[in-house]
């Protein structure tokens, strides 16, 4: 039903622009000639003057970037003509924008992924898609790294993630370092940086047992933090929890009860038994990306682009003079859509050079 009045509307402005602008615009162009002294006194501006100026006014005229006919003792004069052009101009942009819009919303798509650091993936996760939106299987992109800056006060700064492209071949086709407003852009999609986690963290028991565990993030109505949960049984048969706030190095160790057993960094050693060595290696992050696709950019981008010019060109003012030379008299009127003041002062001021020529 949408698309059905999508199509109502840019075909009722067709017809207006081809049936009723683009013929006005040549109607603009053609001379028109006044023969009847009456028309003159329903100008906005008009004025009768002694004869035998008519060649110095259509010299003047053309002087001030008038256009001027002539036809034995009648003239006209226009002036602005683009100022009529930029309706049809309008309405060719809003069918232009109707058309980039209609092709982006069949073409488009909107992806979310969720990727930890050094893993690869191609797109999947489509949020929103058209009928024939196209989503490319032979490019894959690779986590390389993530990682948050902070400030002083260890409130976040900034997050980045280092990606790459593949193709189907494996052969590296870009590489850039996105972060919030500095997205990845290839070919028709943009890769975008919207989020982060933090997935789990990487132990090392005495030096020999490598494993990793799971962290789950927590939300409160102050700040977010990732708890995981250790377990070693036969040596320490007890639950330790694991507290991180950020990517900042700090974690903390709780027992059950909740209390705070020890505060450390990534790489430090904690002894929790004489016979017990325990390290955090690495914390293991994921980097939350948004994929769109949208073909018809430059096409929306080309219509806003014509609809600013229009916009500005519809402000030039359409300016109209006639003149009819009589005997002994000359009669001289003039009209204008808009800017009626600065019409008048350059009236005067061709009227004043053409009698003081």
């Amino acid at each position: 039903m949408f698309l059905i009045i999508l199509l109502i509307f840019a075909s009722s402005l067709l017809a207006c622009t081809f049936t009723t602008q683009v013929p006005s615009v040549k109607t603009f162009k053609i001379w028109k000639f006044i023969n009847q002294q009456n028309q003159y006194k329903k100008f906005k501006i008009n004025i009768q003057l002694k004869s035998g100026i008519s060649n110095n006014l259509a010299f003047n005229c053309n002087e001030n970037k008038y256009h001027f006919f002539r036809k034995h003792k009648k003239g006209y004069a226009y002036s602005g003509l683009l100022g009529r052009i930029a309706p049809v101009s309008v309405h060719i942009s809003m069918i232009i924008l109707l058309l980039g819009s209609t092709l982006g919303s069949f073409s488009g798509y909107t992806a979310q992924e969720i990727i930890p650091r050094g893993e690869v993936f191609h797109i999947q996760n489509l949020n929103t898609f058209g009928n024939i939106s196209y989503v490319p299987q032979t490019l894959f992109c690779r986590i390389n790294n993530f990682w948050i800056t902070y400030t002083k006060d260890l409130q976040t700064e900034q997050f980045y993630s280092d990606l790459s492209l593949f193709d189907e071949k494996g052969n590296e086709v870009k590489r850039k370092i996105i972060f919030v407003n500095e997205p990845l852009r290839y070919k028709n999609f943009t890769m975008y940086q919207t989020d982060w986690n933090i997935v789990g963290i990487k132990l090392l028991l005495n030096n020999e047992k490598l494993f990793q565990i799971p962290l789950h993030k927590m939300n409160d109505d102050i700040a977010r933090f990732w708890v995981g949960s250790l377990y070693l049984n036969k040596v320490v048969e007890t639950y330790l929890t694991i507290v991180f706030n950020d990517l900042s190095g700090i974690f903390f160790f709780y027992n059950p009860k909740g209390i705070l057993l020890k505060k450390s960094y990534i790489g430090e050693y904690i002894f929790l038994l004489t016979n017990l060595k325990l390290q955090i290696l690495d914390v293991v992050t994921s980097t939350g990306l948004q994929i769109t696709s949208d073909p018809s950019l430059v096409i929306v981008y080309l219509a806003f682009f014509l609809l600013l010019i229009s916009i500005y060109v519809s402000f030039f003012s359409y300016s109209q003079i006639w003149l009819i030379d009589f005997a002994e008299t000359i009669k001289i009127g003039g009209n204008s859509n808009r800017s009626v003041l600065f019409f008048q002062e350059d009236f005067r001021k061709i009227i004043r050079r053409s009698i003081n020529k």
